[in-house]
């Protein structure tokens, strides 16, 4: 079952990780390209704007330069603005394998933690575009006990590898450990051994 929690006493993040950035972030670089485009037309299109106000000066007094440039300003702040909401919002999405559950944690401004026990998990679909399959990235489906409960990790990197874990960790098989920062090397060990090393201790 899915709830607001946090990471338990006792528990181990197993492995974590953000959706592809490229994915993701496509009207991020939609953004970006037309932010590229306006600065680099901005000169010309003030000097248009200036040829033409001279032109019509001689008919009524309209400050066009000025407004122009204040509208090219807006424009661009408004994007800048909206791309570093973008990359804000994507940092603030994390999926995590514990050792117990998965959990998706997101929000910038308002923050959201659910999650799914391993013993909760029915079934487990993962979807790929095309755009996907090139990108190494793709959709997992996490189908609970209870109708209409479902978990989605969208557009997480290596989605079989991911779903291999999610599918050992669920027998209690050998699963693949990660240090809780992401893109380090991957380290293989079982939840058994893990916690006889503990108590050797």
């Amino acid at each position: 079952m899915m709830r607001k929690n946090v990471t338990h006493p006792g528990e181990r993040v197993l492995y974590e990780t953000r959706p592809k950035l490229v994915i993701n972030m496509k009207s991020m670089f939609i953004k970006l390209v037309i932010l590229i485009l306006l600065l680099h037309f901005f000169g010309p299109i003030v000097s248009a704007a200036a040829s033409l106000q001279s032109y019509l000066v001689n008919f009524v007094q309209v400050p066009l330069v000025e407004a122009v440039t204040v509208l090219f300003l807006l424009i661009i702040l408004v994007l800048l603005l909206w791309i570093i909401w973008d990359v804000l919002s994507w940092r603030a999405i994390l999926y995590i394998l514990t050792d117990r559950r998965v959990m998706v944690k997101r929000g910038l401004i308002r923050k959201e933690r659910v999650y799914m026990h391993y013993n909760k998990i029915q079934d487990i679909s993962v979807s790929q575009s095309l755009a996907e399959r090139i990108l190494r990235s793709g959709d997992i489906e996490i189908f609970g006990g209870h109708e209409g409960t479902t978990l989605i990790l969208e557009n997480i990197p290596d989605p079989g590898k991911v779903e291999d874990m999610l599918n050992r960790l669920i027998e209690g098989d050998e699963v693949v450990f990660k240090d809780r920062r992401p893109n380090e090397r991957l380290q293989r060990g079982s939840i058994k051994e893990e916690y006889e090393k503990k108590f050797r201790r």
